[in-house]
């Protein structure tokens, strides 16, 4: 009889523990084997197909929350984080935040939500924190005029070494004014600030404790024919280039071709990627939304790099399609139709990360 009964009749708790196994992306194979097979399935939402806007609901001490531009729902976790932090940048799977005095690191996949605090800050709190994913962390200061960057290097051990401050400028050294809410930004090993005139700072960590430690570049072409904007957001695409997204109604309009990619900025973080979902092509997406999305409580399961959403309460397996992007706010490139952030709310204190590089 129980060969009669064949792979189809497998008990429950035996395909579970198979499942469970399993890499996340063949699930969906599992589930189409038969309908005994995809009874023992629950609900999962990839991490990897976009990246996602890490969010909180109040400034200070609370849970982490993960939209999907994808699916379209907040996908909150029991992660914390510190009082009064706000978010700095985001590599991989890791989080730099900033409180009064202290540079926090944080892993998003924890799930005790473990804070990692670096040296403590010796001046006033830095404007921005660039942290390069694995050994160099530098602090910025960009609040009124821009004077330099001090730099923390982390050890073998793991720990991070004391902020090294650049040398005093000497007295009436030429200060610029950075460019309002611009990021600075790694690229090619160097940090590189915009100004408000549109030129660019890069500094050179090998002129660290010298006068003149930041070299002022002549403005980009794009930007020759007038560089006004009310905000704008440096990055480094997916292929390796020095790019900038402004964001405004005024100066000359500088266009560039997506290549069927997907650009994601407006915080922080800015980041081009290869997209496999159609709809999102060639289309710039903002943190704004049109109506506020469902909220799912996830835990993050990493299985084989594999990373997913999976819902606290063991549900049984539903359908997890796309929303088609209805509620975030987007813009294809070439279109003619109206881009106004009309009936749309802004996501304060908010950041993009990326785990497609986890997998």
């Amino acid at each position: 009889m129980a060969q009669e009964r064949g792979w189809s009749s497998l008990p429950k708790d035996l395909l579970r523990l198979v499942l469970d196994r399993l890499p996340w992306s063949t699930h969906p194979s599992f589930a189409g084997a038969c309908r005994h097979w995809r009874s023992v399935l629950t609900p999962f939402y990839p991490t990897w197909l976009t990246p996602l806007l890490v969010s909180a609901a109040d400034v200070g001490s609370t849970n982490l929350r993960f939209y999907s531009p994808y699916h379209h729902k907040s996908f909150e976790i029991s992660n914390t984080l510190a009082p009064a932090a706000k978010f700095c940048s985001a590599t991989g799977r890791h989080l730099t935040l900033m409180s009064w005095s202290s540079v926090l690191e944080t892993d998003l996949l924890l799930a005790t939500g473990h804070i990692h605090e670096l040296p403590l800050v010796n001046f006033t709190k830095f404007g921005f924190v660039v942290y390069d994913g694995s050994r160099r962390m530098f602090g910025v200061y960009t609040i009124g005029l821009l004077d330099g960057a001090a730099e923390s290097v982390r050890d073998d051990d793991g720990s991070w070494q004391d902020w090294e401050y650049p040398a005093p400028l000497r007295p009436g050294a030429t200060m610029f004014q950075s460019s309002p809410n611009c990021n600075p930004v790694l690229h090619d090993g160097s940090l590189y600030v915009l100004y408000e005139d549109g030129k660019l700072a890069v500094y050179d960590e090998h002129r660290h404790n010298e006068d003149g430690y930041l070299e002022i570049l002549d403005k980009p072409k794009g930007f020759a024919g007038g560089y006004r904007c009310d905000f704008s957001y440096l990055f480094e695409s997916d292929q390796g280039e020095l790019m900038a997204v402004l964001v405004g109604r005024r100066g000359t309009p500088v266009h560039v071709s997506l290549q069927g990619r997907a650009l994601f900025t407006g915080t922080l973080t800015t980041m081009m990627r290869k997209t496999k979902v159609k709809w999102m092509r060639d289309k710039i997406f903002l943190p704004r939304l049109h109506d506020w999305p469902d909220t799912v409580h996830v835990y993050i399961v990493d299985r084989d790099g594999e990373l997913a959403f999976v819902p606290t309460s063991s549900a049984p397996a539903e359908a997890v399609a796309a929303n088609e992007g209805a509620g975030i706010w987007s813009h294809e490139l070439g279109s003619t139709e109206p881009t106004e952030f009309w009936d749309t709310q802004n996501v304060d204190y908010s950041i993009w990360v990326d785990f497609s590089t986890c997998h």
